[in-house]
């Protein structure tokens, strides 16, 4: 565990593609979030350290992995007290598995939790159910074709100068709102799109096609 990223598990449908893509190696910090730890031993995936209140799984008694367990009363969700401890370890960059789907508050919770980590300087990635999001905020990415849609939103307030390439509706310079879905739904055209904002943080998200 001497990298700078964390891998968190959380309770939502995890799939074996979704932990290939995600390429866990031994420098990895690997927290399983509450019954994250179950889709961890079904992937056969050894976490570093296992957090949460236990109201979703059954507590893991003794694995020989190191558990913190909280009480149901809490201002933190089980996948930001995974988050914070990734934080206190010196990870920089997260890939939260099996966040997506499922309850949509947690869904929604998950999704502000990458805003969270960005406020830090930190990079969040979110995947499951299909779906993968990530934020950029001020700067730009380039995405392979998922062979899926791409939709990018404003996030937390309006995006200026936003920009895609490589889609079948292409954005330049255009301005983006939390008002008004406009980058919903577009497709790639080319073996990689290039997505960017001048101002403001930009949600981008990959679903499966239907």
């Amino acid at each position: 565990m001497t990298g700078d990223r964390c891998v968190i598990l959380c309770a939502g449908a995890i799939t074996a593609a979704d932990a290939a893509w995600a390429a866990i190696g031994p420098e990895d910090f690997v927290v399983a979030a509450d019954a994250g730890y179950l889709r961890a031993r079904d992937l056969g995936i050894r976490p570093s350290l296992i957090v949460g209140d236990f109201d979703s799984a059954a507590d893991p008694g003794d694995t020989g992995v190191e558990v913190e367990r909280f009480s149901s009363h809490k201002d933190d969700t089980d996948c930001m007290l995974a988050v914070r401890r990734g934080l206190a370890r010196g990870c920089r960059r997260f890939v939260i598995l099996g966040g997506l789907g499922g309850r949509l508050d947690h869904t929604l919770a998950n999704l502000q939790t990458l805003g969270f980590l960005a406020d830090r300087g930190c990079r969040g990635e979110l995947r499951g159910d299909g779906a993968w999001a990530t934020l950029v905020r001020g700067g730009s990415l380039t995405l392979p074709d998922t062979g899926g849609y791409l939709s990018v939103f404003a996030f937390g307030g309006p995006c200026s100068g936003v920009s895609e390439t490589g889609v079948e509706y292409p954005l330049r310079d255009a301005r983006l709102t939390s008002g008004f879905p406009l980058g919903v739904s577009n497709r790639f055209t080319a073996p990689q799109a290039a997505i960017g904002v001048k101002q403001g943080t930009l949600l981008v998200v990959t679903t499966a096609k239907d």
